[in-house]
């Protein structure tokens, strides 16, 4: 089993979670390129959007689970997470975001993004659900 269908299949144990793909954008260029990926991202989009983004608000693993917290606490019981493909995130897909989180201030391949962003959130909800953190 790959890591990202290990960490979806244990963050399911607290609620509904799954991965959606858009494909690869084509165009003339990058900028083309990004507005056929926002196009497709956004068409698939429900409840909060996130915008995954090096340049947006950066979580320790308690403090994404103290936000996830607040966000169902407000009513936002659906989030809806966007990692941007390999020429990143086109701005309409920003400016309709409700928040921009960091997983790192490096830029990270997507597929990896992914893969930490399961695990952060999986590791979030197991904070949430009183699990001990060793880090405390």
């Amino acid at each position: 089993m790959d890591g990202c269908a290990h960490y979806l299949k244990r963050l399911q144990v607290f609620g509904r979670a799954e991965v959606r793909e858009v494909k690869e954008g084509r165009g003339g260029g990058p900028e083309q390129v990004r507005l056929s990926e926002a196009n497709a991202l956004l068409s698939m989009t429900e409840g909060r959007l996130v915008a995954l983004d090096e340049r947006g608000k950066s979580y320790r693993s308690t403090e994404l689970a103290r936000r996830l917290d607040e966000l169902e606490l407000a009513g936002e019981s659906s989030l809806t997470l966007l990692i941007g493909g390999a020429e990143g995130l086109h701005d309409s897909v920003s400016e309709k975001c409700d928040e921009r989180w960091s997983l790192s201030p490096l830029t990270l391949p997507h597929e990896l993004a992914r893969l930490v962003l399961l695990e952060q959130l999986y590791r979030a909800e197991t904070i949430r659900s009183g699990h001990p953190y060793h880090r405390e």
